[in-house]
């Protein structure tokens, strides 16, 4: 049996580049950006602002560095040889590459799993002791039978 392919390959390698969560957040600010192209800067202040949870202005210091160094020295590499991404390392810019759109589905689609499954009352981030992925109990239904 035959597996489709992207030009730079498999559906699944590139379900695999997305699993970094940095990776979904260039594909996202790529889509969501009024320019063509993007610098590492602009994409690392973002970034870090949206990791710490402060506006863009604060997004300084060792989280900004943190993420400026991981955008240049693994993820926009890892996403340009899928061929998501345009990287150009010299001039430390991004564009949306071929693959762009396949990237765009994947990200879509995680955030809206994450949505849906949160608003189920499944424990995501582990935060009951429960395990990732589980449901967490009816708390209202659980107290009346106590």
């Amino acid at each position: 049996m035959r597996r489709e392919e992207t030009p730079a390959g498999s559906i699944s390698e590139v379900y695999h580049v997305l699993r970094a969560a940095r990776r979904r957040h260039v594909i996202r600010l790529l889509l969501e950006s009024d320019e063509e192209v993007l610098s590492v800067r602009a994409l690392a202040k973002q970034i870090a602002a949206i990791e710490e949870d402060v506006s863009q202005d604060r997004a300084t210091g060792e989280p900004y560095r943190n993420v400026y160094n991981a955008l240049s020295q693994t993820h926009l590499s890892t996403l340009s040889d899928a061929e998501l991404i345009i990287y150009d390392p010299d001039r430390q810019t991004v564009a949306p590459g071929p693959n762009f759109q396949i990237g765009v589905l994947f990200t879509v689609l995680n955030h809206a799993t994450y949505q849906t499954l949160q608003g189920q009352g499944f424990d995501l981030l582990g935060g009951t002791g429960r395990g990732i992925g589980r449901k967490e109990p009816d708390r209202d239904r659980d107290a009346d039978v106590r």
